[in-house]
């Protein structure tokens, strides 16, 4: 599936053709968090995944103010307890730094079933505009974000190469190649504490 790969190669792209700015949030000292075979390409990153500790609790191993940067590509909603993890990330990143996360889409890639038919894993659905869901745990992005001292620089629903016409009826997402993306996007900045 490699999202953090098909995601990389999008940015980029977006970024040459004067959108977001990514190369300005991945910047300094980095952590990618469940990240599993397909790390950030960047040599100042330090994977982490389940071999090396529980995402859920990142600051029993690293100290506050630690990284410059989190990246987590479809890992939160793996998290029992999305709220204490996410706060639990920006203990570990500098005042002013950046966590850069994607989710699966409630609609496009879980297709508003549950549990997942794609990873039965996951114990929360997330949603740029829905506000519940039949999960367990549903995760409105812009209510969950306001509830952080963080300033949200980008939070959009990306459906890069999503065919409308399949649907959910199979996971688009599998194949590489096909550079398919129906997920959740946010980056976020870290208040200073001064503020």
């Amino acid at each position: 599936m490699k999202e953090t790969s098909k995601a990389t190669r999008r940015r980029w792209c977006e970024e040459s053709q004067g959108g977001f700015p990514w190369k300005s949030v991945f910047v300094g000292k980095g952590i990618d968090v469940g990240c599993g075979d397909d790390p950030l390409p960047f040599g100042n990153c330090q994977p982490f995944d389940q071999k090396d500790g529980d995402a859920n609790r990142l600051s029993r191993y690293f100290p506050a103010g630690h990284f410059d940067y989190l990246h987590a590509s479809q890992c939160l909603e793996h998290m029992h307890d999305p709220t204490t993890a996410l706060a639990e990330w920006l203990k570990v990143v500098k005042p002013g730094g950046h966590v850069i996360c994607t989710v699966p889409d409630w609609v496009a890639y879980e297709g508003m079933r549950w549990p997942s038919a794609n990873n039965p894993d996951h114990k929360s659905s997330w949603s740029m505009i829905y506000r519940g869901s039949i999960a367990p745990i549903h995760i409105h992005i812009p209510t969950y974000l306001s509830k952080f001292p963080v300033e949200v620089l980008l939070a959009r629903f990306v459906d890069a190469n999503y065919d409308y016409r399949i649907g959910t009826s199979r996971d688009q997402t599998r194949e590489e190649s096909a550079g398919v993306e129906c997920w959740n996007e946010f980056v976020i900045r870290k208040e200073p504490c001064n503020r």
